[in-house]
């Protein structure tokens, strides 16, 4: 078996739940830890594109 990153499992657990995704999201903007932040955008815009359309405010 392969090994895979955290990167490439989290993408994978987006797409395969799409729910969850938006839940963190949510909470880590609550949290307003802006380094957890940039690492769930990463792994969101592998997992589902571009999300350069959404507005942060």
């Amino acid at each position: 078996m392969k090994d895979r990153s955290h990167d490439e499992a989290m993408v994978d657990l987006f797409r395969d739940d799409p729910g969850y995704a938006d839940e963190l999201l949510s909470i880590v903007l609550e949290e307003g830890d802006k380094e957890e932040l940039a690492i769930v955008v990463r792994q969101m815009a592998k997992a589902f594109g571009d999300l350069s359309h959404l507005d942060a405010t």
